[in-house]
Parts: C-alpha cells; structure tokens; sequence
C-alpha cells in the first residue's frame, strides 16, 4: 500500500460541544473468546436509523476490530437517504485508536484507510469529528454497538470476514510464544542444569529479571565455578572438601555455610527477612528473582582471586584467611 503525501492527509477533528451533529455513529469492535466482531450503531436526530455488524477473522486483534468499526461506519455515510446536512461525529472506546489517527508518522493499512476515507469525504463537502467515549457507561449508542459486536462475533453461520489481515506484531508475538514453548519444555526435561533450575526454576521466571551477567554471579547459578567440589570433578583436585569447615565445598557452600562469610551472609538474610522473605529458601522458590539485589551483592563480596596451591590442594576460594587452606 502507498502511504498518502503528509500534504495530503487530512485533518482529524476532535467532537466539540460547541458543534451540532445530526449524525452521531457509534463504534466498538472486541475479540470474545477466539472470535473477532464488530458493530455499529448510527442516529439520525437522536434516533437509531441504523445498524451494521461485521465478523473479522479470529486472528485479528481488537484494535483491529475497532480500526474496522470506524471504516465501516465513514463508509456507511455514503449510503444515509438524507444527506443535507453533512456533520458526523464518530465515537469509540479507544483512544490508542484516536491519537494513532492523529500521528500522521505512525502507518498502518486500516489507519491509512480511514485517513484516507475522511480525505475524500471532505472533499464530498463532509465534515468528519472523533470523539471518545467511556465504555459501559449507559450510553445508548455504545450499548447497541457492544451488542452487535457480540452478535457478530457469535454468528457461527457468518463466513464473509470483512478483514483477514495478521499484525506484524500478532506473527511475531505467535512466533515468540511458540519458541517460547519449546523452551520451557526443554528446560522442563534437561537432565543438566539442576543447579541453574534450583535459582531459576521456570524460563518465564529468568526472561524477567535483568541481570548484570558476571564471572562471580554466573559460576554461582551454574554451578561451575572454582569450587572444590567441581574443581575435583574436573580432575583438578584430589579433595572435594572445604578444609575450614569439613565438608564439600559445593555451589551450596558460600551461600549457605562457609563460616569465614558469615557477616556477608548475615547481611544478604536481614534484607530478605525484613522484607518477608524466607531464609533458608526452599527450593525451586524464585528468591534470586525476588531478592535479586541483595543476592548480587552478596556474590560480589566472595573473592575469587583468594586460590592458595599447597601440595597440590586447592584451599577454600571465599575464605579470607590462609589457614583454612592448611
């Protein structure tokens, strides 16, 4: 499609109270389930003279359905028997709709299409006014317009969908959720990452959070750091131990044990216990998520440079004090 030369575009008018108009159409288009209608309702003197209901294909969006509506109705205006006096006001519920028509560098097939409608309606001696009203308020004209859209939406029956276009946006965003599917579901059954799932147990969980990616923080939720525990695994120490405390010194370690951290420790627990959290977290519990901050800094202050090598033995890396390498 050829987007209209901005000389060319014509002036969207806002509704005025200062202005009479003998036609008033009201608009609405919604998505009901996995069906897309739309409706409109146009007065003639205050009164209903007529109504149009439209079914849109199940993959077209509400703004869609709403842009839909006001071409509709600017097309209908072509056909009303009595046409002297040519001042219409066009109402809607959406104002994302609205402030799109006025920004003439925003483009879009249904957005161009009413510009341009309202461009040759003017030159017809029409004059076109937007306005905004508040859905489900009492408003006759909006009531009738959301129940034609239900109808619409309803008609089984109804195979002439006035639009069958998909957004841009609609594929990328399919696209996305589909990927998204197949992440989590490899996620769900890979036989690695036990640790990384035990900080970040759902991918929904981890695309959330906005990490300063480091070495310190990404050994931690990996698990493959310079612990003794991987470090023997990797067949770089003969003894998975912590010397200082006697046992393993997996992953785990740092965070819930090492003695020679617990002022750090102490720390991290009081940020997370004065805003409700629990400590020692259960697993699978979305504490690094919630307490994203605390658990960073914390990570920070173990220093990886401490690697002492004596005889072969690698010593505790978050201690600060030699003798837990002896």
């Amino acid at each position: 499609m050829e987007w209209t030369h901005p000389a060319l575009r014509a002036d969207i008018m806002e509704t005025t109270d200062l202005t009479t108009y003998p036609t008033e159409i009201f608009t609405d288009g919604s998505k009901i389930g996995d069906k897309v209608g739309t409706g409109v309702a146009i007065y003639t003197d205050k009164r209903l003279a007529r109504k149009c209901k439209y079914r849109l294909q199940n993959h077209c969006s509400n703004n869609q359905a709403k842009q839909i509506a006001i071409l509709k109705s600017l097309q209908q205006l072509l056909s009303l028997p009595d046409q002297t006096n040519r001042t219409v006001a066009i109402y809607t519920d959406s104002k994302v709709t609205l402030d799109t028509l006025k920004i003439n560098t925003i483009h879009s097939v249904l957005i161009e299409e009413i510009r341009n409608m309202v461009r040759n309606l003017t030159k017809e001696i029409w004059s076109i006014h937007f306005g905004w009203v508040k859905a489900h308020t009492g408003i006759e004209g909006n009531e009738v317009a959301d129940t034609l859209v239900k109808e619409a939406a309803q008609d089984e029956e109804d195979r002439n969908f006035v639009n069958d276009r998909i957004k841009i946006s609609t594929i990328a965003t399919s696209v996305k959720e589909e990927e998204l599917k197949k992440w989590k579901a490899q996620w769900k059954r890979a036989v690695k990452g036990a640790i990384s799932r035990s900080f970040f147990p759902t991918v929904e969980h981890r695309l959330k959070l906005r990490i300063p990616i480091t070495p310190e923080f990404t050994s931690i939720v990996s698990g493959h750091g310079k612990t003794k525990a991987y470090l023997n695994r990797s067949n770089l120490t003969d003894n998975p131990m912590c010397p200082y405390n006697e046992e393993e010194q997996s992953v785990e370690h740092p965070v819930y044990v090492c003695r020679m951290l617990e002022p750090q420790r102490s720390s991290m627990i009081q940020h997370i216990t004065n805003r409700e959290g629990i400590w020692p977290p259960q697993k699978n519990n979305k504490q690094v998520a919630k307490y994203l901050n605390a658990f960073l800094h914390f990570v920070e202050s173990i220093d990886f440079s401490k690697v002492q090598q004596t005889e072969k033995e690698i010593t505790c890396i978050y201690c600060t004090n030699i003798i837990c390498g002896q």
